[in-house]
């Protein structure tokens, strides 16, 4: 606050009370009339006004006392500021970047000068901050660590005792003092709270993220989510591969100064409720040896009771662990459904901490508890990650690789590690070679992944997929139902629709009009390929049986369809050449080379196709026209 006579208006709020001071400032105090504030409340108040954080004192004329923390702070010997800052075990960097910003300095201008990111100047404060015991969030946090030094400096000059003899030599205190004696008692942690050493943060398994690439925007709206609007369910959703929990990693890591626990475990060995609960109680808990409860209730009520007493950020990885398989998504596994009402109870009450749940499937009761403590981030838009990827492999791609490269495999960073790693060592680091000879490129160790993804699916997910994967391109809610051969209520396919995309394996896309559903880029092309194996399978035991009853496929899905574009009509999209058809005579051309028998191969199709002429599509469905289809382009 500087400039006689300039007047700012104060908003001082303490336990919940509020005022406007009228403030008549002349630098470095000012006088403060006219709140209705308790004084005994304002004492000690630390507050904002004119650009400036203030320390407030309600003094013996019934004033409020502002004196300007910065200016105040500034008047404080360096050596002393860093002989505090050693006792409390301050690094080197950490008091050149909080020496920075005591000298008013803002984050990004301190990043600027030390040649550092913006994130690892709030890490390097958030340390600063820990070490006093300082938490909480925003800029109170710098002002609370002014009135700390100041009050520290001003209890050392005043109760530093005259120089005393030895010897004929004079022999002065040191400049600094002991905690006990200068710190204010606030400062003090409660005595039930562990907020330094090993107990105050425990990764378990978390993976390493020294090596951490973009996601700059996740990071920040996890971020908002968690300390700015203080959620207390935050869910990571989204497939394998896409690096979820690594971006839980590394924003548990951005943030464990604002908490006094920060704790990661995995649920991938499927834990009981019960051993979990024990696991975080002798974690939290402020004894060596707590007393846990027995029963299950009990339990959940301790930890809500610290959860509430202590600031916590706890990462629960693989939720999907815990979930059933061959049914809608969201559904508890027997034995483990008690983690639905312990979820609810996170959510549902109030408390201080907050939990992060990271899965590839939304369990079913969070859609009901979305609301303004609990939210859903689904991480997208990897490729400044991908980038950086090929970048340390040594392999820059062109900008028109980049396309084909995204088109291909969309967020996954997993599917772009190994392509990256492929291209290196079996393409000479050439991406253009890449793209040309492996249209659809997956590496064993993905197609398992992905294979465990799918393999959850119900059936008539299953069937979802297979029309997502067969049209290419967006489709709407009305052209999915009308392309499928039996006909599905509406109230069912939304169901499903809604399955998948807690599976997050589907995108929808928005229009004026309409909205519009597709498949991940990935699993896109895994369905694809997996429809055309088993049709391949399908056709084989229909040469050797001569029998209807072994096909699925080819009945129930029109592999010969044409997606239609705007632009293209009639004849033009007529003549596209049905994709997946050429891909399945692709295959059984290759069959028939080991074996030998092309011809035959076709004239027994053709002779089965003959057969089918005569029947209805109810009888048949697409099998006719997918065989005609087939032996159109074999032929050709």
């Amino acid at each position: 606050m500087r400039g006689k006579g300039l007047e700012r208006t104060l908003i001082a709020r303490v336990k919940g009370e509020s005022s406007t001071i009228n403030v008549l400032a002349s630098s470095p105090w000012a006088i403060a009339i006219g709140t209705s504030l308790n004084p005994l409340k304002i004492f000690d108040l630390i507050a904002f006004a004119g650009n400036k954080w203030l320390e407030t004192q309600y003094n013996e004329k019934r004033c409020i006392v502002c004196k300007d923390l910065e200016t105040l702070t500034n008047q404080i010997p360096p050596e002393f500021l860093t002989g505090v800052a050693k006792e409390r075990g301050v690094s080197d960097a950490e008091l050149e970047t909080v020496m920075m910003a005591l000298d008013g300095n803002s984050t990004a201008a301190i990043a600027t000068i030390l040649g550092i990111s913006n994130i690892a100047v709030r890490k390097r404060l958030g340390e600063v901050y820990r070490k006093f015991s300082i938490y909480g969030r925003g800029p109170g946090k710098l002002a609370e660590l002014r009135h700390q030094l100041f009050y520290q400096y001003q209890a050392q000059e005043t109760e530093a005792p005259a120089p005393t003899k030895t010897k004929g030599k004079a022999k002065a205190e040191p400049a600094t003092t002991s905690r006990k004696k200068t710190e204010p008692a606030a400062a003090e942690p409660s005595p039930e709270v562990v907020s330094t050493g090993s107990r105050s943060q425990d990764w378990g398994e978390s993976p390493d993220v020294s090596q951490f690439y973009g996601r700059t925007e996740e990071l920040k709206i996890l971020e908002e989510l968690i300390i700015d609007e203080s959620s207390r369910l935050v869910t990571l959703l989204g497939m394998t591969g896409i690096g979820k929990t690594v971006l839980s990693v590394q924003i548990a890591k951005q943030l464990e100064s604002e908490f006094e626990f920060v704790v990661w475990r995995s649920l991938c060995a499927t834990p009981k409720l019960e051993d979990l609960l024990g696991n975080l109680l002798q974690t939290l808990s402020p004894q060596k040896k707590p007393d846990i409860p027995e029963d299950l209730s009990g339990r959940i009520l301790r930890l809500l009771e610290l959860l509430k007493k202590n600031r916590c950020l706890i990462i629960l990885d693989d939720i999907d662990a815990l979930l059933k398989g061959d049914e809608l998504a969201g559904n508890y596994r027997p034995g483990f459904e008690n983690y639905r009402d312990f979820i609810k109870r996170i959510a549902e009450t109030s408390h201080q901490s907050c939990f992060v749940l990271v899965t590839t499937e939304e369990p079913a009761e969070i859609a009901l508890l979305h609301g303004e403590k609990v939210q859903t981030l689904q991480p997208m838009d990897s490729h400044e990650i991908a980038r950086e990827i090929f970048a340390d492999k040594g392999v820059p791609p062109t900008e028109k690789e980049w396309v084909e490269l995204v088109k291909r495999y969309g967020d996954n960073l997993l599917a772009y590690k190994v392509v990256a790693t492929t291209i290196k060592e079996f393409f000479n680091g050439n991406t253009a070679t890449f793209l040309k000879a492996t249209e659809l490129f997956i590496e064993d160790t993905l197609t398992h992944l992905l294979e465990q993804h799918f393999g959850r699916l119900s059936s008539s997910e299953e069937e979802i997929l297979y029309w997502l994967a067969i049209a290419k391109t967006p489709v709407t809610l009305s052209r999915l139902r009308e392309d499928m051969l039996l006909p599905v209520s509406l109230s069912d396919m939304l169901k499903n629709l809604d399955s998948l995309d807690r599976r997050a394996l589907i995108e929808k896309q928005e229009t004026a009009s309409d909205i519009f559903f597709t498949l991940q880029p990935l699993m896109m092309k895994f369905v694809t390929t997996k429809l055309v194996e088993n049709a391949c399978e399908e056709i084989k035991e229909l040469v050797k049986t001569q029998k209807l009853s072994s096909l699925r496929i080819l009945i129930q899905h029109n592999l010969g369809a044409v997606q239609q574009t705007s632009g293209k009509k009639g004849k033009a999209a007529a003549a596209q050449k049905p994709q997946m058809v050429q891909q399945i005579k692709n295959q059984l051309q290759l069959f028939v080379m080991r074996s030998g028998g092309y011809d035959e191969l076709i004239t027994q199709l053709e002779a089965i196709a003959g057969k089918l002429e005569d029947k209805t599509q109810m009888d048949v469905g697409y099998a006719s026209a997918n065989l005609r289809n087939l032996l159109a382009i074999m032929a050709g």
